[in-house]
């Protein structure tokens, strides 16, 4: 069976966790350009005197090796802590927080672009953010529902062989490592083509 076919096999096994992601996603997405209109004016001007550097300059994010790492390390810093709270009982609603808050600040950011600079923001959004959260979206609402389930397993715990429950500790790690290699790939795409397709909006 291959790769594919799991990952279809996956979806459909857990279509109501998937679809539960998807509702929380779009209500930190709904928020996020909620509050992206109701800042106070300091933060508001502070904000717009960044995004007008940036497009004074041409392009303000620098693609290399120090954005990668950076992009990279937040990437394995939000797949670990996904990690960790899958092996509690009580994380699954931390889980879904993270997966709220994530979705809060992307719709924050392209509202805010979108309200302030208008078809230069949706663009500037459009190139900037979107390219890697295509990667990114998909994987992080996987990754919530592999550490939601693993996390319901263990409350079910006391039923299985301690046998079983490392066969599912090494398989629910693994599959988690896998995850972060992907996110890893958004990382990329995030420091080197996102900054080249913003160069070319602002250009």
């Amino acid at each position: 069976m291959n790769p594919r076919t799991v990952y279809k096999q996956h979806i459909k096994t857990n279509l109501f966790k998937y679809l539960l992601m998807i509702v929380i996603f779009g209500l930190g997405i709904a928020a996020g350009e909620f509050k992206s209109g109701d800042l106070g004016a300091e933060t508001r001007n502070h904000l717009l005197g960044l995004i007008d550097q940036m497009i004074q300059q041409g392009i303000a994010l620098t693609a290399g090796e120090g954005a990668l790492l950076s992009a990279a390390a937040s990437q394995i810093k939000t797949a670990a802590l996904m990690w960790f709270l899958g092996m509690t009982v009580v994380g699954v609603p931390l889980i879904l927080g993270l997966v709220f808050a994530r979705a809060f600040s992307l719709g924050f950011t392209l509202g805010f672009l979108a309200e302030e600079k208008g078809s230069l923001g949706v663009l500037m959004g459009i190139s900037s953010v979107i390219p890697q959260n295509l990667i990114y979206v998909p994987f992080l609402l996987t990754a919530a529902v592999v550490c939601v389930n693993f996390s319901l397993f263990l409350v079910r715990g006391r039923f299985y062989s301690r046998a079983e429950l490392w066969q599912n500790f090494v398989l629910y790690t693994l599959v988690m490592i896998g995850i972060t290699f992907m996110l890893l790939v958004g990382a990329v795409v995030e420091s080197y083509l996102s900054p080249w397709l913003l160069s070319l909006v602002l250009s």
